[in-house]
């Protein structure tokens, strides 16, 4: 039988959850309407003006409320806890103490079957957001991001990997340099705190976010441990979504070099792993 503290805590979740119900609800018609936006993608992507309006909206809505207002910003912290947890006996229920943590981990895990890691990293994730929209806004003053040669953005993508491995090993090993190695995330720094913390720390935000200045969402695309720890399970999506076509490759070239990801090959095989779903390709093959 559980014990008279293991009661308590359960009904401290729940009053959590129910004080937190307007914010929820918000959060609930958000992930609605991106995943009807998404199962529609077609529609959504019927234009690149349309899909650009839609796209800026959701991540200003994934930055502004999801991120500053709600806090909902799934971390590696939050990977590195369960794994702690669960190898001392413990569960996962530490989690429902966050409804808004919670319900976009149980949304990132039910739309790992379908569209794969690129439903977070590339609409839910606060930081992603941001680093985005701050590239917008530099290519609207003249400033572009540079495309690195494929043979080199394919070895830099194996860095959070790197990281990652890193991270869990030292969970084991070395667990005072597992608590200093997940800062590597600026995410706490830019939303948690909103940038108001120890120079050191904003100064690596900052550099974070600088990264999408100057190559297309660099800090999620070679650094971040939590887009690699997704992406290791990005086998568990059963749906190729994005469109395909005879001439996809051969000869036609027109997604690969539409793709700011750096996700599509020469020969036109999508690497799901690494696409962030900004939908650029469906305005081309939904034609």
């Amino acid at each position: 039988f559980p014990s008279h503290d293991t009661k308590w805590s359960a009904l401290d979740w729940v009053q959590v959850w129910q004080n937190r119900w307007i914010e929820i609800s918000f959060l609930l018609l958000g992930l609605l309407l991106l995943t009807i936006g998404l199962i529609a993608q077609q529609t959504t992507s019927a234009s690149s003006q349309r899909l650009r309006i839609i796209r800026t909206g959701y991540l200003l809505f994934t930055v502004g409320y999801i991120g500053w207002f709600a806090q909902g910003q799934l971390t590696i912290v939050n990977v590195t806890a369960a794994v702690e947890s669960l190898t001392s006996g413990g569960d996962l229920t530490f989690l429902l103490n966050d409804p808004i943590t919670s319900i976009l981990w149980i949304f990132t895990a039910l739309t790992l079957f379908i569209w794969g890691r690129s439903t977070f990293c590339g609409w839910l994730c606060p930081f992603g957001a941001l680093q985005e929209l701050v590239s917008m806004i530099a290519n609207a003053i003249g400033l572009h991001q540079r495309r690195l040669r494929t043979a080199l953005d394919a070895k830099l993508k194996w860095i959070k990997y790197g990281v990652l491995t890193t991270i869990l090993a030292s969970l084991f090993v070395a667990p005072s340099f597992a608590e200093m190695a997940v800062a590597i995330e600026p995410f706490e720094t830019a939303i948690s705190f909103y940038f108001v913390r120890e120079w050191p720390y904003v100064l690596w935000a900052v550099i974070c976010l600088g990264c999408g200045v100057l190559v297309y969402r660099g800090y999620c695309r070679y650094i971040c441990p939590l887009g690699a720890a997704l992406a290791t399970v990005n086998f568990l999506q059963r749906w190729s979504w994005i469109p395909r076509r005879d001439a996809c490759g051969t000869p036609c070239q027109s997604c690969r070099h539409r793709c700011e990801y750096q996700a599509i090959s020469p020969v036109g095989k999508i690497n799901y792993s690494e696409c962030f779903q900004c939908l650029d390709c469906s305005i081309v093959t939904g034609k």
